[in-house]
């Protein structure tokens, strides 16, 4: 028997883990890493953009943009897409949209990606204030002791009369999910998943294959033998 199942037994015979599940059996959906909200949006603009050397500036461009060049310039912005250099900077302007529910030690990994990222975070202060924490606001990788002692703490918390809320987050583990809006586009992802898609934390991974799935051109990031496993 390891050592986490002896101590998660040890703090089934104290009753916490009963209060650590809440009501409800764990919720698996809702302990991953999920994209819960996604849209791609600007890629017309972006190939628009990318075809301007060819336009005759006696020619508006409403006119000018006709289906013909439309789907020339899809064609070309499908070839320089893996090209770098500048030659596929049209990317930038592919705007990406997304709300993402993750641990915070996935977090503490996605910061390094700064430039053309932005996020806007749900205040972990105020969600701790709101209720105690149960499992499902957990990775489902935190082991069981550890949530029934943050919960130890949270409790402590709650009826100190002089509160230190940074006391109750240093204690907070680093398998606390959290929720952010993530403003990017089609060239950051692109250098995220060139570098995370293998990565052996397994969340990238799958945070990979989920932007496979909802980018409206999967073909301009991923390459052909770029495969998250």
């Amino acid at each position: 028997m390891g050592g986490y199942e002896r101590a998660d037994k040890e703090a089934s015979r104290r009753g916490g883990l009963k209060e650590a599940h809440g009501q409800n059996e764990r919720d698996e959906e809702g302990r991953k890493i999920v994209i819960e909200t996604f849209q791609d949006y600007g890629l017309e603009q972006a190939v628009m953009g990318l075809s301007l050397s060819h336009h005759d500036r006696a020619v508006p461009i409403p006119e000018w943009w006709t289906e013909e060049k439309r789907a020339r310039g899809w064609k070309v912005a499908g070839r320089l897409a893996h090209r770098q250099g500048g030659h596929n900077k049209f990317l930038e302007s592919c705007v990406v949209q997304m709300t993402i529910n993750a641990p915070r030690y996935w977090w503490s990994e996605f910061d390094t990606y700064r430039v053309g990222v932005t996020k806007q975070s749900e205040s972990t202060m105020h969600t701790l204030e709101k209720r105690m924490p149960t499992v499902n606001d957990f990775s489902d990788n935190t082991p069981l002791t550890i949530i029934v002692a943050f919960i130890s703490v949270w409790k402590s918390y709650k009826i100190t009369e002089r509160k230190d809320i940074s006391a109750l987050k240093a204690a907070l583990p680093d398998g606390y999910l959290q929720r952010r809006q993530v403003t990017t586009n089609y060239k950051a992802i692109q250098n995220i998943v060139a570098q995370r898609a293998t990565h052996r934390l397994k969340e990238w991974s799958v945070f990979c294959e989920s932007l496979r799935e909802r980018l409206s051109e999967p073909g301009w990031v991923f390459n052909s033998g770029e495969t998250a496993q």
